[in-house]
């Protein structure tokens, strides 16, 4: 079937270009055309991008040029109104492509219940950045894993997911016009979560191909996040009944534990037992680590090797060895041991001035932690409530550990 990617763009030149010249070499000899939507680009991309896109694929790309910055729903519906692919390929210009990468993902599309799918995308560093978006109890959105190595086998499994990313994704253009596209009244953030209920409520599924790799950049045009608040809260008043907080499920299908820390901020966690038998084996008067360096690649979420494998490289004066292992465990933590090591470090090192933003928002955090906010309580409260309702047990069993150790026990179940 022939696939119709759709890249929208807005300056920043040197990432399209970069952009369209991985996406040839990668989909040599594949069936599919391509459409750069520019959203009144005034860099290069005004003059450069129908020479390169001629050149890369002649007849097959074609260049929409919008006279003013729409954002990226109006521009992306654009380019699917003028496709003529069977499937299309929603594509962000930050990012690149690797070898084999359509194939699989064009592949899943067999199954005649599937509305969308995605690639794995990995960081430039090779760390995962999506391999699907997540819900936490109060509706948090973030992706599941996200800085786990990218050879990490986790990544690849497949799961039950809600939504996926719109930074590379995929959908029949059938049904994508069916659903109504993008919904436009977003400014440049959550019409892909939103795509995702439209397409879920028709009771398609969705899936991440972890076959299928990109490196994505993320969030390199100007004002990505300017409207975050806006578009959340659009989000919740049109989606807010169909969303179920599936982290906690998600962690559990995979052997791990969602964590509630006093801010109400959740993330992964080892289970205490296996976080035990991990620090026990390398507990020993000897310390290598090397070996411990390598089990956080097979165990990322393991808090004791990354509080060990700092305080030996501190102890050895590898400063800066030492700041790149505190601030990579910060990616999976929030817990004060791993942000009070990390402020040592920075102090000891003179609290470098790239570093000097870091320092003061774990110092921030660490007094919210502190504070009291019965805010805090009566919404763990309602979410008992409500998972009690629902018949999530578990989650309530979760939110029962967060009263008891941080608030109010049960006050008002």
């Amino acid at each position: 079937m022939r696939v119709s990617v759709v890249i929208p763009a807005w300056n920043l030149w040197e990432l399209t270009a970069a952009c369209l010249r991985s996406l040839a070499e990668c989909s040599r000899g594949e069936n599919l055309e391509v459409l750069v939507v520019d959203n009144g680009s005034t860099d290069a991309t005004a003059r450069e991008l129908e020479p390169l896109g001629q050149g890369l694929w002649g007849a097959d790309f074609r260049a929409l040029r919008l006279p003013e910055n729409l954002g990226f729903a109006k521009a992306c519906n654009l380019g699917a109104r003028a496709a003529t692919g069977g499937l299309l390929f929603f594509l962000n210009n930050d990012t690149t492509c690797t070898p084999g990468w359509l194939p699989p993902l064009r592949a899943a599309f067999e199954d005649e219940r599937l509305g969308a799918a995605g690639p794995l995308l990995l960081y430039p560093d090779g760390t995962a950045q999506h391999c699907g978006v997540i819900f936490s109890p109060f509706f948090k959105v973030s992706h599941i894993y996200e800085h786990f190595p990218g050879n990490h086998p986790i990544l690849r499994k497949k799961r039950p997911l809600q939504a996926i990313t719109g930074a590379a994704l995929m959908v029949r253009r059938q049904l994508f016009s069916e659903c109504g596209g993008f919904f436009e009244c977003y400014q440049n953030g959550f019409e892909d979560v939103d795509l995702c209920y439209a397409l879920t409520e028709r009771a398609y599924k969705l899936t991440v191909v972890g076959e299928s790799v990109l490196y994505h950049h993320t969030s390199q045009t100007p004002g990505r996040f300017e409207h975050d608040l806006q578009n959340g809260s659009l989000f919740l008043q049109r989606r807010l009944r169909q969303i179920r907080p599936d982290m906690h499920r998600l962690a559990r299908l995979d052997g791990y534990e969602m964590r509630i820390d006093p801010t109400l901020f959740c993330s992964l966690a080892l289970p205490e037992t296996r976080e035990r038998e991990l620090d026990a084996a390398f507990s020993g008067t000897t310390f290598d680590a090397a070996a411990c360096a390598a089990q956080l690649e097979r165990e990322p979420l393991w808090r004791g090797g990354w509080l060990l494998l700092m305080d030996h490289l501190e102890a050895a004066e590898r400063w800066s060895e030492a700041l790149t292992t505190g601030v990579r465990a910060m990616r999976f933590f929030s817990q004060p041991e791993v942000k009070r090591r990390l402020l040592r470090l920075l102090r000891k090192q003179g609290l470098r001035e790239e570093m000097a933003q870091l320092a003061h928002v774990m110092e921030a955090d660490m007094r919210a932690a502190q504070k009291d906010d019965p805010t805090r309580r009566a919404r763990v409260q309602r979410m008992r409530r409500k998972a009690c309702a629902e018949g999530d047990a578990y989650l309530a069993e979760l939110l029962d550990g967060w009263l008891e150790r941080y608030g109010q026990t049960n006050a008002d179940a």
